[in-house]
């Protein structure tokens, strides 16, 4: 979803340097990859995406502030 919000080239064959990269569905690694490249996402502790974890509201807030600043600079 924030992929497509910030209107970004997604590769399909994508991947990241998080270290559970497998884990993450091949549909979704191109826009993982695309909002990683511009520090939306930086993953959770350990350097681990967590794909099959639950988003926190700070987590959510935090992705909705960088978006914001990323639109406004």
């Amino acid at each position: 979803m924030i992929a497509r919000a910030l209107d970004l080239r997604i590769s399909a064959a994508s991947t990241t340097d998080f270290l559970d990269d497998e884990l993450i569905p091949l549909w979704a690694k191109g826009a993982v990859s695309a909002i990683k490249n511009l520090e939306i996402i930086k993953g959770k502790t350990n350097h681990v995406f967590a794909p099959n974890d639950r988003t926190t509201r700070a987590e959510a807030a935090t992705i909705l502030v960088r978006i914001l600043e990323r639109k406004n600079s």
